[in-house]
């Protein structure tokens, strides 16, 4: 090779080797520099839209439909005498619904009717008889036959005659004798009517006497429990809903609550309803539907109860609660950041909170409208 030629090669060879050199300079950093050159990007605002919407807070609660006002009825006399033993003949049917002059059952073919009193049928009634037993007598004939017009507390001959209309429409005869009287077994006094029948305790056969079964009020309620520091939200009135078993809603208010909702006292086994007493970090509650017949369909079966603790009544400014700060001077504010980026505070007023969401009002001349963008965090 010609000394022209390796000079040729040698200038090559250099400049090749400081061309890769000048590359490799300017891919190698120093740590420094490679830090610098990972640093996050600044922070961002994280921003909402304030919204108008209607606000409600409930508190939930688990009850049972059940009936009200048990008590127990007891057979207290005897029937027209019938020459043999006294039996049920045709027992009384739980679940049937008893109103004034309703034949309970019968013993030996003779009727027990019912009427309202508290007084228990203790004798068998008769001309000239006197009494508030008398009388409760003539309040169910009279309410019966509202025409009707007797003498208050004296069994007389209108009374009489009242009696055996009242036999005779049913399908029976009077007692047996010169005048109209009444078997101290054919009237059941009950403390209040329309009554539920039920518990049953005799059948046909059986001897009749001692205990029928039980009644109760034939209008169904719902009760329940829930903590006590719920239940300091509630009072009668609020409305709630009733989430039924089949997923029916049902419309109902709180009738009662604390002492005056608790279940009556029973010498009865221990039902759904009172086998676990309320602590004292529970209180007793008791609801009504609006249509009660319709819950009557669910007697017996538990029930998810809904009520309205709170409302906006209405629809109303609201951000999320993170929005909101408190100054060192105690007032509520949120940040709105302007489409140019600009932030401004606006003092505001908090009400109602529900869910992470509260509601706000401007305050102290502030401006504040659906759409605008409240900062809640940093990215």
């Amino acid at each position: 090779m010609s000394p022209r030629r390796v000079l040729a090669v040698v200038v090559g060879v250099a400049v090749a080797a400081g061309v890769a050199g000048w590359w490799v300079g300017l891919s190698v950093k120093s740590p420094a520099d490679a830090a610098a050159g990972h640093q996050p990007p600044p922070p961002s605002l994280i921003t909402v839209p304030v919204e108008k919407k209607a606000l409600t807070s409930t508190s939930v609660a688990q009850g049972s439909v059940v009936y009200t006002g048990e008590s127990t009825i007891t057979l207290t006399g005897l029937v027209a005498a019938t020459g043999a033993t006294q039996l049920v003949t045709k027992a009384p049917v739980a679940g049937t619904t008893l109103n004034p002059g309703d034949v309970l059952m019968e013993v030996s073919g003779r009727p027990v009717f019912v009427l309202a009193g508290p007084v228990p049928m203790y004798r068998t009634l008769e001309l000239t008889a006197k009494g508030d037993d008398v009388k409760q007598l003539q309040a169910g004939l009279t309410a019966m036959r509202p025409g009707v017009r007797l003498a208050s507390g004296l069994f007389d001959a209108p009374t009489a005659t009242a009696v055996k209309a009242w036999y005779d429409r049913a399908g029976y005869q009077v007692a047996p004798g010169d005048d109209v009287s009444i078997p101290s077994g054919e009237i059941l006094f009950l403390p209040a009517l329309p009554a539920r029948l039920d518990t049953v305790s005799l059948k046909a056969g059986d001897p009749a006497t001692g205990k029928v079964g039980t009644v109760t009020d034939p209008t169904v309620v719902v009760r329940a429990t829930m903590p006590s520091a719920d239940a300091q939200l509630v009072h009668t009135g609020l409305p709630a809903s009733l989430k039924m078993p089949d997923g029916t809603a049902l419309p109902a208010t709180v009738d009662a609550l604390g002492k005056d909702a608790a279940p009556p006292v029973t010498t009865a086994p221990p039902s759904a309803e009172n086998a676990a007493p309320p602590t004292s970090n529970s209180t007793n509650l008791r609801l009504v539907a609006q249509d009660p017949a319709a819950l009557a369909g669910y007697a017996g079966q538990p029930v998810k109860i809904e009520i309205e603790v709170g409302s906006s009544g209405g629809e109303v400014l609201v951000v999320p609660v993170a929005a909101v700060t408190t100054k060192a001077d105690g007032k509520a504010r949120v940040q709105v950041q302007a489409a140019d980026g600009a932030l401004r505070e606006v003092p505001v007023a908090l009400g109602l909170t529900v869910l992470g969401l509260v509601k706000v009002d401007p305050a102290d001349g502030g401006r504040l409208q659906a759409g605008d963008r409240v900062v809640v965090g940093t990215s």
